[in-house]
């Protein structure tokens, strides 16, 4: 990677990790359902600004008549329920443990993967798997329940999310082929704000929305989605999707930082560990840090 690619990798790490923030911003103001319907609006409406000012964009912005069924079928994978679970999850988890849940995302696709499209698991992705759940046992374990004060809905919707996006992204891999992957994005939003409309307006809020609430939504649809999909997609495009899918591992370090800023949220040892274990099992789950078995000569 060069510099640029560098400072997008890092800026896109910053503002994925910020939209946790974001979310907790809106907690008690806005319901989750009409927070995911602005995040797909507002995105729709940055991406189709930014595309205005690059003409190879701009060119791929409107999808062909023939790809909407397919593109219906990934904006309700890959924005509608993942958006609508993930704002509804992080009204109760913090940044930093809904960042580490969400890391979990190639987990689901690589097991997915394995299910559907027989896709083979080496012996050091089985164990990245199996460390993963661990991790996610350790980080959860006293907190997974569905008694007063439990987590246990937030908890099984962050796991909703982290599937729901592990089945778009073989669904993609089968059935996205020739669609146009800033196209697809941007279809993806406005097809998914058509599907969210009707239940968003009939939660609107009540009762006067603060500032804060306002800054969270906007910093959300804007910075957290459509700047962070042009990022994404710029990476993807210079240096290849397996290098941009590691920001990955880099969002939850953000996610905790802004946490502690921005919310006075402080990282606890059990959530410290579980999300090394976690960040370590994707890795060898996604074939980021694979090993190989030596062979050793005795004579």
């Amino acid at each position: 990677m060069n510099l640029k690619n560098i400072i997008d990798f890092v800026l896109l790490s910053a503002l994925w990790g910020m939209s946790y923030v974001f979310i907790r911003l809106t907690v008690g103001h806005v319901a989750p359902i009409v927070m995911a319907e602005s995040r797909l609006v507002i995105a729709a409406l940055g991406i189709a600004i930014f595309a205005i000012f690059k003409k190879s964009w701009r060119e791929n912005l409107i999808p062909y008549k023939k790809d909407l069924p397919r593109i219906t079928i990934i904006a309700s994978l890959n924005s509608v329920i993942p958006f609508a679970l993930f704002t509804y999850a992080m009204q109760y988890l913090n940044a930093g443990m809904g960042a580490i849940l969400n890391s979990t995302s190639p987990i689901w696709t690589a097991i997915i993967g394995a299910i559907w499209l027989k896709d083979r698991l080496s012996p050091s992705r089985i164990i990245g798997l199996i460390l993963g759940f661990s991790g996610i046992v350790f980080m959860m374990w006293g907190k997974a329940h569905f008694s007063t004060g439990g987590l246990g809905l937030p908890i099984l919707a962050s796991i909703g999310v982290t599937f729901s996006y592990g089945i778009a992204t073989n669904y993609i891999k089968v059935y996205g082929q020739g669609i146009q992957p800033f196209g697809l994005a941007f279809s993806s939003m406005v097809i998914g704000s058509i599907m969210l409309a009707i239940p968003a307006l009939m939660n609107l809020p009540t009762e006067e929305v603060p500032l804060s609430a306002w800054i969270g939504i906007l910093g959300l649809g804007i910075g957290s989605t459509s700047i962070a999909y042009i990022l994404f997609y710029r990476l993807i495009d210079e240096t290849g999707p397996t290098v941009a899918i590691t920001v990955t591992f880099l969002v939850p370090v953000f996610s905790i930082l802004w946490g502690d800023i921005f919310l006075d949220e402080k990282l606890t040892l059990q959530t410290f560990f579980g999300g090394l274990i976690i960040i370590l099992g994707t890795a060898l789950a996604v074939g980021l840090i694979p090993f190989k078995r030596k062979k050793v000569d005795l004579f």
